[in-house]
């Protein structure tokens, strides 16, 4: 296989996995950031890296928004929504930092691939992916071609940027701009 075709397979892969998505979770998480004081975001490895580029645009749009364990990141309570990301649904981290913000009174939504009810039972809204949840049984569970757990990242990925411009949707791009960073 040659790198266009392997390019053109996982675009496919992308679409099939993003049309498979159940659009009225979408618009739940939707509703939850417009009405979220505070909005954090928790993943581990590079599902947390798709979630940090989501926070920077949150923050972009005008919304209090930080990684959950960054610095700085004050404490969450009601009114305050966690986003959590984890393609198997049991990462310990993630779901320690989730259960710790349910007590302290903050809505949860998360973006999984796994089956694991305890999880889902702590959430106000559950985004779930169609995606391999395993590191290792490489295309035993799904037709992705790509390693471990790489199109569930990516769909995190392309669902948020969609957020990101159904949100940004009659902002003024001028004081959108002005919140990014200028020490780069």
């Amino acid at each position: 296989m040659n790198i266009s075709a392997i390019e053109q397979n996982i675009l496919k892969e992308i679409n099939d996995s993003v049309s498979t998505i159940d659009n009225t979770k979408i618009y739940e998480l939707i509703d939850l950031i417009k009405n979220s004081s505070q909005i954090f975001c928790v993943g581990a490895g590079r599902s947390k890296i798709m979630l940090s580029s989501f926070c920077m645009r949150l923050n972009h749009l005008g919304m209090k928004s930080f990684i959950s364990g960054g610095i700085p990141c004050p404490p969450a309570g009601p009114g305050d929504l966690i986003i959590a990301a984890s393609g198997s649904g049991c990462t310990p981290t993630v779901l320690d930092i989730m259960k710790k913000g349910k007590e302290a009174g903050a809505k949860i939504c998360l973006y999984t691939a796994g089956n694991n009810e305890i999880a889902k039972e702590m959430c106000n809204c559950v985004i779930e992916i169609n995606a391999p949840t395993s590191l290792f049984n490489h295309n035993l569970e799904s037709s992705s071609h790509q390693l471990m757990r790489t199109l569930f990242e990516q769909t995190v990925f392309i669902l948020n940027e969609s957020i990101i411009a159904f949100l940004s949707e009659g902002m003024d791009i001028i004081q959108i701009g002005k919140r990014h960073t200028n020490l780069e």
